[in-house]
């Protein structure tokens, strides 16, 4: 390691945006596309009529700015070059059915929107890198820049295991927009951070539950050092009030704008999904009952009887009540911090541990268990401290869980977890093999033991200012 520390921040750094962009445009290239026809059908009617007319006509699954997001990278795809379709030809996608019979004129077409949705969600990849390094260098100003450095390496290769997806699902946004709330905060704007998430939460739902907190971290600022424990609950109410009337704008917003009732029909779309084949609970089912039925449904593939559908009511209800206990744990550091003056900087490693234990938890105690969903939290892994041996432990740890969630999807999706096509009537799949069963495994337990380590983690030493710094 000397001979690196030795090395000039100019040449890390260079070699750090060498390494990224060989690793990044092998992903390009290598992308395994799946989504971006769905993103582009309904884009493409948005386009034609509006937000509203689509919602009233069509069933659609995902809220009103993910929507708009496929139709802004209709327009990006309108104005690219056309030669820019031939950037996708090599994926493994093109040498599937139905893309050899169709068209020529869908495949220029759909390629051409590939390529464009693939260079938007690069662009916003590269903006996450540069996102990484302005927290980090007001959070951790102390770091050398080989440390620095080392921490973007750490977002390459942390996200590296989701890389045969990066580049086609709309997930990858989440996690964009959750740095941008961490850089609004850390640049004393936690008021822009509401915003922030709540313009997440119209594209993607999740990040409502990291509103509470922004909040008791603005409360914790505004009272810390000589504030009582009324007037810090004042402020959590006055600051989750201003929240609150952030958020309500986008309920109103979708049914003035969106469709009416029907603008929210993908909340019913989800809520009435089964157990789904990669959700962590599933492997548990799996070795109480082998000869449980697999079927499709919702646009996933799920288990199919009256004992999987206990578990994912039971999923229904562990969900909610692990993200309030990771809300619970982030509100015991933020109170062991309010006698202390800190900076909004000071607290954002408990802001990035809270964050990704809410939303860890979130995954690992869910019905359903898509790997586009681990996007939201890689980007998030970099900004944790990981000064001691137990917290290098738990990024190993969640990294296994992302190379194993890339071996299920898309590695060995079809062969070992999917299977055969066995018959219609209900339309059911053979399920997974003794190897596919193992990967579910081994997903479902990194996963939650992941949420269990971070708990203690935060809960035994949360990531708080100990000593006095000067508030923002």
């Amino acid at each position: 390691m000397n001979w690196l520390r030795k090395r000039r921040p100019i040449t890390l750094y260079t070699a750090l945006v060498v390494a990224y962009v060989l690793v990044r445009t092998v992903f390009f290239l290598v992308t395994t596309g799946g989504e971006y026809r769905l993103y582009k059908s309904y884009g493409d009617d948005a386009r034609r009529t509006s937000l509203d007319e689509l919602y009233r006509n069509r069933d659609i699954e995902y809220p009103h700015l993910g929507v708009a997001f496929g139709a802004a990278v209709g327009y990006v795809a309108d104005h690219l070059p056309s030669g820019c379709k031939h950037l996708v030809r090599c994926r493994p996608n093109k040498f599937e059915w139905p893309y050899q019979e169709e068209s020529e004129e869908r495949h220029d077409a759909d390629d051409q929107y590939e390529a464009a949705l693939g260079l938007v969600l690069f662009a916003l990849d590269a903006w996450c890198l540069w996102l990484v390094f302005s927290i980090v260098r007001r959070v951790y100003p102390e770091d050398a820049a080989l440390t620095r450095v080392g921490r973007l390496f750490a977002y390459v290769i942390v996200t590296s295991p989701c890389g045969l997806i990066l580049f086609d699902r709309q997930d990858l946004v989440v996690g964009w927009l959750a740095l941008l709330a961490i850089w609004a905060l850390a640049t004393r704007r936690p008021r822009l951070g509401y915003a922030i998430l709540v313009l997440g939460t119209a594209y993607k739902l999740v990040p409502v539950l990291l509103l509470p907190v922004w909040v008791i971290a603005a409360a914790t600022v505004k009272c810390g050092g000589s504030s009582t424990p009324g007037r810090w609950l004042r402020t959590i109410v006055l600051e989750a009030a201003i929240a609150g009337l952030m958020l309500m704008a986008w309920p109103v917003l979708t049914y003035a704008f969106g469709g009416g009732e029907r603008g929210f029909l993908y909340l019913t779309w989800h809520s009435q999904r089964g157990l789904q084949l990669e959700a962590p609970a599933a492997f548990p089912v799996l070795l109480a009952d082998p000869t449980v039925e697999f079927g499709s449904s919702y646009g996933s593939f799920n288990l199919r009887g009256e004992r999987p559908d206990r578990v994912a009511r039971l999923m229904g209800l562990l969900m909610p009540l692990s993200a309030l206990a990771g809300m619970a744990i982030a509100g015991r550091g933020f109170w062991r911090a309010l006698r202390q003056p800190a900076a909004y900087s000071s607290l954002i490693p408990h802001v990035v541990a809270s964050s990704l234990l809410i939303w860890v938890a979130f995954i690992a105690f869910n019905k359903v268990g898509s790997p586009q969903y681990l996007l939201w939290v890689a980007p998030l892994v970099p900004l944790l401290p990981l000064r001691t041996r137990s917290e290098r432990g738990w990024a190993l740890l969640f990294l296994l869980a992302l190379l194993d969630t890339m071996l299920i999807y898309p590695c060995r999706y079809k062969d070992d977890l999917v299977g055969e096509f066995l018959h219609e009537d209900p339309m059911t799949w053979r399920g997974p093999t003794s190897f596919g069963v193992f990967l579910l495994g081994v997903k479902s337990v990194t996963l939650v033991v992941c949420t269990l380590w971070l708990a203690t983690l935060t809960w035994r030493k949360p990531h708080v200012p100990t000593e006095p710094s000067i508030g923002d």
